[in-house]
């Protein structure tokens, strides 16, 4: 199973849900393949200074993230993708024509919109990195489930 979240810069909120994706796969042994990606980004960008002290602050280095944007191929490749907002997902549905495959952050999680941090203080990002990781919890519960039936 391949799982790409999204966000605008793909810089803060869609690197620490896959690093973040990642790690709760891990501690639960399943077999998922995580990446990101950004509606609008310059490739090649390093994750963002607040979002990798966040993610230090629970064990997770997250220093060799490279931004990529969202490309048509995604749609294919993916078997879940997961905007990190809901204008995320009218993007990709208006822009992509993407479908089934395509879920909000709230409707993969029953965590609502994670607000962009960008320009915020590191206690915006540890706001945004908790909203994260509780919704991540409930998704690798999810899926943890759905590996055993």
């Amino acid at each position: 199973m391949k799982i790409i979240f999204v966000c605008t810069g793909n810089t803060c909120r869609s690197p620490m849900a896959e690093y973040l994706m990642r790690e709760y796969c891990k501690k639960n042994n399943l077999d998922i393949d995580v990446e990101s990606r950004g509606l609008a980004c310059s490739n090649g960008r390093p994750i963002s200074d607040n979002s990798l002290a966040a993610l230090k602050e629970v064990g997770i280095d997250a220093s060799g993230h490279k931004s990529k944007s969202f490309i048509i191929r995604d749609l294919f490749d993916a078997d879940l993708i997961v905007t990190i907002t809901g204008g995320h997902k009218n993007v990709l549905i208006n822009h992509f024509n993407a479908g089934e495959s395509v879920k909000t952050f709230y409707e993969a999680t029953g965590v609502g919109d994670i607000n962009d941090p960008y320009g915020c203080d590191l206690n915006c990002y540890r706001n945004c990195r908790d909203m994260i990781e509780k919704g991540i919890k409930v998704l690798v519960k999810q899926l943890a489930q759905q590996d055993n039936n």
